[in-house]
């Protein structure tokens, strides 16, 4: 204990001597932490993606009707039955992936909600950190009219919205709302017909698919057949699909296969991890060669210093306590960084590993420099 606080006290007294070294540490600590960081999402982000292509016949719906007849189809409540019955047959020849947008008024605010069935939640592989996911009778569609309709929330919005909070939607049917659960970070889905993007979920509402007229206009909405997504091994049931469209008086459907536009998306965002990651790289190489070579010039000045306390009466050991305790401190300010602002274990690993090997690198060069030398040698070549 005495030892620890010689050594502090040692850098408290002379802090010019110090700094640099410590600001070089701490700085390539928290680099350190980005990258592990970047790596760690990157190859999550291509298990997701991986995950996500293993569905090689998914299309996209494009519906060829003139905006008018779009209209007039969907704006009668006689089109909610053959609306109904193309849905109930499409889900019998395929699977079916739901995302649709409808805007809701919480407090005055309007606010879009996603809406999503299972599949599109198993697919995107959507998930909570706190609080619970939806039931499989949530995603069903099947809650009863008492019961409030659940949601999840991204991360950005789990202060604003924590779980618990029930909202009255102030628009159309009055429905109430509450928060069940909040998403994973980074949690995100795609829409390859009209976007190359990734599309977050860190700031938005999701809710089970409920097909209620008083909500959103349960069938008829406009987005249920013009966003949904599909997968089939079979294209002849996309062809069935059309024309049963056809047959009730209602669209002109077309399909398109989405496997090329996600293999695009997920070279994009390779391409920006990768690059995101040599620059962190280069940069942590950087700092990393200024650390040594402050180690370096730190060691060379603590030699002579600590000779004439072995001339004393000191030992090895208590000496090399005393550089480790100078060194691991700006290592722990580091680590202690690298937790407050980056929150990831994998981080926090990566930064100890390496202000392990640093300590590694100060207790070494001493203990080799004094059982190859004399104390004579070392006045000699480090005066």
């Amino acid at each position: 204990m005495v030892i620890v606080k010689y050594a502090l006290r040692e850098v408290k007294k002379h802090p010019g001597k110090y700094l640099p070294i410590y600001i070089q540490i701490i700085v390539s600590v928290i680099i350190l932490g980005f990258l592990a960081v970047t790596f760690q999402k990157a190859h999550l982000f291509a298990e997701q993606m991986e995950y996500c292509t293993e569905h090689r016949n998914m299309y996209a719906t494009i519906d060829r009707s003139d905006a008018m007849t779009i209209m007039n189809t969907l704006s009668t409540e006689e089109s909610n039955i053959p609306c109904q019955e193309l849905y109930q047959y499409i889900t019998e020849r395929a699977n079916v992936y739901i995302h649709m947008i409808n805007p809701v008024i919480w407090n005055g605010e309007q606010v879009d909600i996603l809406q999503v069935n299972q599949l599109f939640c198993e697919l995107y592989q959507i998930d909570v950190k706190q609080g619970r996911m939806f039931l499989n009778e949530e995603l069903d569609g099947h809650i009863e009219e008492e019961k409030a309709i659940p949601v999840l929330v991204g991360e950005k919005l789990a202060k604003k919205y924590p779980i618990g909070t029930k909202l009255t939607n102030q628009a159309l049917d009055q429905s109430i709302f509450e928060i069940v659960g909040i998403l994973k970070d980074g949690a995100f889905y795609l829409n390859p017909s009209t976007d190359q993007e990734i599309i977050s979920l860190d700031s938005s509402f999701v809710v089970p698919w409920i097909p209620k007229d008083s909500l959103n206009s349960g069938y008829r909405n406009i987005n249920l057949f013009h966003v949904m997504q599909l997968e089939t091994d079979n294209p002849e049931v996309l062809k069935e699909i059309s024309l049963k469209s056809k047959e009730l008086g209602l669209f002109d459907l077309e399909f398109i296969s989405f496997k090329e536009q996600i293999e695009v998306v997920e070279e994009y965002y390779q391409s920006v991890y990768m690059r995101d990651c040599a620059m962190l790289m280069a940069l942590l190489l950087y700092c990393i060669v200024g650390s040594i070579t402050m180690l370096l010039q730190y060691i060379n000045t603590h030699m002579r210093y600590a000779s004439i306390h072995m001339l004393c009466g000191a030992v090895q050991r208590d000496i090399s306590l005393q550089m480790l305790v100078q060194i691991s401190t700006p290592i722990l300010i580091g680590l202690v960084l690298v937790l407050i602002v980056f929150r990831n274990i994998f981080a926090m690993i990566a930064g100890i590993i390496f202000g392990i090997i640093l300590l590694s690198i100060i207790l070494a060069i001493p203990v080799f420099i004094w059982n190859r030398l004399q104390v004579s040698q070392i006045f000699k070549r480090y005066d």
